[in-house]
């Protein structure tokens, strides 16, 4: 924070904090809980004597102001690891001091700030990764700057709690080591990521293929990046009635090629190609060049499974690094750059408002601070779009129809645009070599906050 010099500008950076945390707070999704409450359990499985057979004797029965849950866990056995660790203090206070936790908006707010604190571990593997970039101060700031602001971050880790930054951080540390030539960190890396959730399997092919090409060592880093997940596996294998986070990945291939009576996915004939093009190019030997495609080929491997998979909302947060992080290499287009980022990602969240709209209501402040402020209503409106249903029913007709194909062509304009200016190599583009100016990140800020007031506002009114 050496670009903070003066008093007054303490005082304004110390507010926004306060605001943030705030709304922060002031969520807490059905999805987490249920995590927080397996790795609650996993101290009741361990001291009983059964931590082997975890998944069969396992069971989430979470009854909160905003939530009845009873459930089976169907994530592999990691992530229940680190839930553990973190809620040990909750799993002590309702032990020794019979604390109803799933009651008290202290202990969902402990349960909620690992999410915190691996968002700041992933701003700081951020930093890292410029530095190994060797992005100047400046870029390192509008890096930094672009993540923070953008509306995937508070939709996916503000509204809807989710753990996924906890393993991005493990796969940026990861991108980090590979982009120091230390292949071998790199896998080891990923292997972690994949026992926790294996959607970061699709950062390993495309940069492997693209810096190694003897097939007996892209072999051997593939078997060493499953040997965790397979020991997890064996070791404590799921039952038939839990979902696995394999088959959880299977599911999202829904976008299908119809060729006669052949059903091609979509994602997987783009990304083999892309896999195929990445084992035939040759990294340049200028390492800021092989830096800046390694980065891109980063990109594009999630930007072609968000464009043509069937994704949950808060996955995004997976693309926004390194999206931000290709903003600060191509400095002389960044503001352009940025405008784009900022215009797809709040149509990328206002499409699933539209569709998915339980994530986004009441539901996720009844547990928190706010449902003790305003106080706990019954006679409520459960999410924004029955307010502009109410308000203005002829719009809403009209919105229904319309607002979320028009709103992920917007999305997919935009980021073809993004993918083309920052890709190919084009001296004649408008806003060439401009900063980006602080009232831009002004409006991404005020942006995500909106994002935030949409449960809040359906509660309240």
């Amino acid at each position: 924070m050496t670009y903070i010099k003066d008093k007054k500008q303490w005082m304004i950076v110390g507010s926004l904090i306060v605001i943030t945390l705030l709304f922060f707070y002031a969520f807490m999704y059905s999805d987490i809980l249920i995590t927080t409450s397996f790795g609650i359990n996993f101290w009741d499985v361990l001291f009983g004597g059964d931590i082997f057979r975890f998944y069969e004797v396992c069971h989430s029965d979470v009854e909160t102001a905003g939530y009845h849950i009873f459930n089976m866990p169907d994530y592999d056995f990691l992530i229940y690891i680190i839930f553990a660790v973190w809620n040990l203090p909750l799993w002590i206070a309702r032990k020794v001091a019979h604390i109803n936790i799933w009651e008290s908006a202290l202990a969902i707010a402990w349960a909620k700030t690992i999410v915190l604190l691996f968002t700041l571990l992933t701003i700081k593997a951020v930093v890292d990764i410029c530095k190994t970039l060797k992005l100047e101060e400046g870029n390192r700031r509008d890096v930094v700057l672009l993540f923070a602001t953008s509306s995937i971050l508070y939709m996916s880790v503000f509204v809807t709690s989710q753990y996924d930054v906890i393993y991005l951080f493990v796969m940026l540390k990861a991108f980090d080591a590979y982009l120091k030539n230390d292949m071998w960190r790199f896998t080891a890396f990923l292997a972690l990521t994949l026992p926790v959730k294996a959607l970061s399997v699709f950062l390993f092919p495309a940069l492997l293929l693209y810096k190694e090409k003897n097939i007996l060592k892209i072999c051997c880093h593939t078997a060493a990046l499953f040997l965790p997940w397979m020991l997890f596996q064996v070791i404590f294998p799921m039952g038939a009635e839990n979902g696995g986070n394999t088959s959880n990945i299977l599911v999202i291939f829904g976008q299908k090629l119809v060729f006669r009576d052949l059903e091609i996915p979509l994602f997987l004939l783009a990304a083999i190609t892309f896999y195929i093009v990445c084992y035939v190019m040759k990294a340049p030997d200028d390492e800021r060049s092989a830096g800046l495609n390694s980065v891109r080929i980063a990109f594009l491997s999630y930007a072609l499974f968000f464009i043509l998979c069937d994704t949950n909302p808060y996955w995004y947060i997976l693309l926004l690094p390194f999206q931000c992080i290709l903003i600060g290499l191509n400095e002389d287009r960044k503001y352009l750059s940025a405008i784009l980022e900022t215009i797809t990602s709040i149509c990328y969240v206002g499409m699933y408002v539209w569709m998915i709209p339980w994530c986004f209501d009441v539901n996720l402040v009844r547990s928190t601070y706010v449902s003790r402020i305003w106080g706990l209503r019954e006679d409520r409106t459960n999410n924004i779009l029955e307010i502009l249903h109410t308000m203005l029913p002829s719009v809403y007709e009209m919105a229904e129809e319309r607002a979320k194909a028009y709103l992920f062509m917007l999305f997919l304009a935009g980021n073809i645009v993004f993918v083309l200016i920052n890709t190919v190599r084009c001296e004649n583009i408008t806003l060439r070599n401009a900063e980006i100016p602080r009232w831009l990140y002004v409006i991404r800020y005020a942006l995500g906050i909106g994002v935030c007031m949409l449960p809040v506002a359906a509660y309240m009114f």
